[in-house]
C-alpha cells in the first residue's frame, strides 16, 4: 500500500520543492528539442532568434542613420549639411568636437554633480545595508528606504543640470501646478503602488528574506521598492508584483511549518508492540534531523482502511526546511518500520482457479422444483373483460327500476 503525506500548506505547483534543491545554480533557458551538439543559434528557442533578429536590425538602422547624419554634407550636399550639422563643419565629428569644446564647462560639472549624487547616494546606502543587516524588518525599511532615496538622486540630479544648461527650472516648477492634475489621472496607478508598498511595510505583511506565496508564485522575498516586490523562487525565476496588486499572501516564515505523514501496518502486527518500538526509536529519529525545530511526534491510529493500520507522525520546521525534513522523515520512519520487523502491506491480488468438476449438480426432483417455483413467479393475472356499452345501460336500468319497485313498496 502506498504511503501518504500530507502536508498543511498545499501548492498545486509541481516545481515548489526546487525552492531549496536548486539555490545558487545558474539556471538559463535552451530549446529542449536541440541536439546534444548543436550549434550556439541551434541552441536558441524561438522566441530567442527573433529577438536576437530584431536587435541585429535596430542595431543596423541606428548605426545607417549615425553614417547618414555624420555624412550629410557628403551625401545630401551643402545646402543639407548646414541646415543639419552648421556651416563650415566638414562633416559629424567635426560639429561634435566644436560643441563639446564650446560647452566643456557645462559638461564637466553636469558630470561632476552626478558623481557627487552617485557617491553620496552609495554612502548613505551602504550605511543603511549596515545598520539594518540583522533583521528582516530592517532589512525591509533599508530596501525600501534605499528605492526612496535612488528616485530622489534622479530628481534632484535632472533639476541641478537643466540649471547649469541655462533651463528655467521655477518656471517648470510652476508648471507643474497646471500639470499636477494630468498627471495624477494618468499616474493614479503609480500613486496606488507607492501607498500599497508603505502599508506592505508598516503593516509588515512580509520582510526581504521571507518565504510567501502571492498569485500562486511560492519564493522568497529580495526586494520591497515604492512600485514593486520581487519575489525569487531559486529556480533562475525572479517575479515582479505591483504592490497595488498584492492580494492574498501567504508568509510561511513566521512560525514553523507542519509536515504530517502516515505509515502503515497490516493486521497481523499487535499495534501495543507496534507503538512501544514508536516511542522507543522517535527520539533517536530527533537526534538524526538536526534540521526539525519540534517533534517528531506520534499522532495515534490515523485511519483503518482495507488492508492496513496507519499510524500518524508529524514535525515542525522552518519553512525553507521543510521539503528535505519531510523526505528524510519519511525515510527515517520507514527504515524504522523496517529494522523492528513491522510488515508493511502492498497491493496484491489474489486469482482463485475455477472448479468445475468437484462441484455437485441438481437432481432430478430439485430440477423439478426449481421449474415450478419460477413458473409460479411468470404467472400473469388475468385481465378483466371489457362490457359493451349496451349491456351496461341495460344492467343499469335494471338497477334504476329495482330502485323504484322498492320505493314504491315502502310507501
Amino acid at each position: 500500500m502506498e504511503n501518504k503525506e500530507i502536508i498543511e500548506e498545499k501548492n498545486e505547483n509541481n516545481d515548489e520543492e526546487n525552492l531549496n534543491d536548486v539555490e545558487g545554480l545558474d539556471v538559463r533557458v535552451y530549446n529542449k528539442n536541440a541536439k546534444p551538439n548543436a550549434s550556439w543559434w541551434g541552441r536558441k528557442t524561438k522566441g530567442q532568434k527573433t529577438s536576437f533578429i530584431i536587435s541585429i536590425i535596430l542595431l543596423s538602422i541606428s548605426i545607417a542613420a549615425s553614417c547618414i547624419l555624420i555624412f550629410c554634407r557628403q551625401i545630401f550636399g551643402d545646402a543639407v549639411g548646414d541646415d543639419i550639422i552648421g556651416e563650415g563643419n566638414l562633416n559629424g565629428f567635426v560639429a561634435f568636437g566644436k560643441s563639446v569644446r564650446n560647452s566643456i564647462g557645462k559638461v564637466g560639472i553636469s558630470f561632476l554633480v552626478i558623481s557627487i549624487t552617485f557617491l553620496i547616494t552609495f554612502i548613505i546606502s551602504g550605511i543603511l545595508k549596515l545598520s539594518t543587516n540583522k533583521s528582516n524588518k530592517g532589512r525591509t525599511i533599508s530596501s525600501l528606504t534605499r528605492s526612496l532615496l535612488k528616485y530622489i538622486a534622479i530628481l534632484a540630479d535632472l533639476a541641478i543640470i537643466l540649471t547649469i544648461w541655462g533651463v528655467d527650472v521655477a518656471s517648470i516648477v510652476a508648471g507643474l501646478g497646471v500639470l499636477s492634475l494630468i498627471v495624477g489621472l494618468g499616474c493614479q496607478t503609480l500613486i496606488q503602488d507607492i501607498i500599497s508598498g508603505l502599508f506592505i511595510v508598516f503593516d509588515d505583511y512580509f520582510n526581504v528574506g521571507d518565504m510567501v506565496i502571492i498569485d500562486g508564485f511560492r519564493g522568497y522575498v529580495c526586494e520591497i521598492g515604492l512600485r514593486t516586490v520581487k519575489i525569487d523562487d531559486k529556480c533562475g525565476n525572479i517575479k515582479a508584483i505591483t504592490n497595488s496588486n498584492v492580494g492574498t499572501c501567504i508568509n510561511l516564515s513566521r512560525q514553523t511549518n507542519l509536515i504530517s505523514i502516515t505509515m502503515s501496518c497490516g493486521y497481523n502486527e499487535d499495534i501495543r508492540r507496534v507503538e512501544a518500538i514508536i516511542a522507543r526509536e522517535l527520539p533517536k529519529i530527533r537526534e538524526r534531523l538536526p534540521k526539525v525545530v519540534d517533534g517528531p511526534t506520534y499522532k495515534g491510529i490515523d485511519n483503518i482502511s482495507d488492508s492496513s493500520i496507519d499510524f500518524g507522525f508529524s514535525v515542525r520546521c522552518k519553512a525553507m526546511d521543510r521539503f528535505q525534513v519531510k523526505r528524510d522523515f519519511t525515510r527515517e520512519v520507514y527504515l524504522m518500520f523496517v529494522l523492528n520487523d513491522i510488515v508493511i502491506p502492498f497491493n496484491q491480488i489474489v486469482v482463485n482457479p475455477q472448479d468445475d468438476q468437484n462441484r455437485p449438480k441438481a437432481t432430478a426432483d430439485e430440477i423439478e422444483i426449481a421449474e415450478s417455483l419460477n413458473q409460479k413467479n411468470r404467472q400473469i393475472a388475468p385481465k378483466p373483460k371489457k362490457e359493451s356499452f349496451l349491456k351496461r345501460a341495460k344492467e343499469t336500468f335494471i338497477d334504476d327500476m329495482d330502485n323504484i319497485y322498492n320505493l314504491s313498496d315502502t310507501d
